[in-house]
């Protein structure tokens, strides 16, 4: 079967479409099971009544305090998009189950292609915003063919901390960029190099603690001095925004995309 990108128009092919989530790569099915176990666990699989609204949860959804925070992040990145011309080509890596591009799709004309490597995320992600503007993909980053020098925009929302390699990342990420493409990590953990050893065993303690030990193999600590090298090697569009709580030094070590 022929999952090749014609490299000019990101055109996918038909025959690869799985309940309308194109797949150019292997699944992963051990993964995606722990990943699934433990967001069951964290009560973070939502219905799709409630996955339409986010980041704008409802008053019944447990994580309705962090969802107020992740929503102002959303609304500063989609005042700055508004500023931006129309039909922007936009890579959001790491979408889970497509929240983020959904809601900015609504209200912004660009082209959104949705990446992750959890199916049955992507399977929701893409029945609750169907839209035209959307295109929601099950790819490995590094070995699918998807076209170099495309996108405008590349997101990393709440998902940096699951790539094993950031720097080896962010290189890959640059060659599918176009020239003044730009790369945004928004609502991801970075620490201080202090405190990253604390947190990998606040991490361990917490997976644990959910009885999922071996998640922990697949969550990676950053510090924020990875951003600085990245800068001043020359990533002058790497953008990195923080969230309003992690301008203190962060005590969480849960994601929430």
């Amino acid at each position: 079967m022929d999952t090749k990108i014609k490299m000019d128009d990101f055109e996918l092919n038909p025959e690869v479409l799985r309940d309308d989530v194109y797949i150019l790569t292997e699944i992963n099915n051990e993964f995606e099971s722990i990943y699934l176990n433990v967001r069951a666990k964290e009560k973070r699989i939502y219905t799709d009544n409630e996955l339409i609204n986010l980041p704008f949860p409802s008053n019944n959804n447990p994580h309705k305090k962090e969802w107020n925070i992740r929503a102002k992040s959303y609304n500063r990145f989609k005042e700055y998009l508004r500023q931006k011309k129309d039909n922007l080509s936009i890579l959001d890596l790491g979408c889970g189950n497509g929240w983020f591009s959904g809601q900015l799709s609504k209200s912004l004309n660009h082209n959104f292609y949705c990446v992750d490597v959890n199916l049955a995320e992507l399977k929701q992600g893409r029945r609750v915003f169907n839209s035209e503007q959307i295109k929601f993909i099950y790819a490995d980053i590094f070995t699918s063919d998807i076209p170099k020098a495309f996108f405008d925009v590349v997101i990393i929302n709440a998902a940096a901390q699951y790539f094993t390699d950031f720097k080896k990342l962010i290189n890959h990420i640059f060659t599918l960029s176009k020239t003044n493409g730009e790369i945004h990590i928004i609502d991801s953990p970075f620490y201080l190099e202090t405190e990253v050893n604390d947190a990998k065993k606040r991490t361990e303690k917490y997976y644990q603690s959910l009885g999922f030990p071996e998640m922990a193999n697949n969550y990676f600590h950053r510090s924020i001095w990875d951003i600085k090298l990245l800068k001043q090697s020359g990533y002058n569009n790497l953008r990195f925004y923080k969230r309003p709580e992690q301008r203190t030094p962060e005590r969480r070590n849960r994601w929430c995309k």
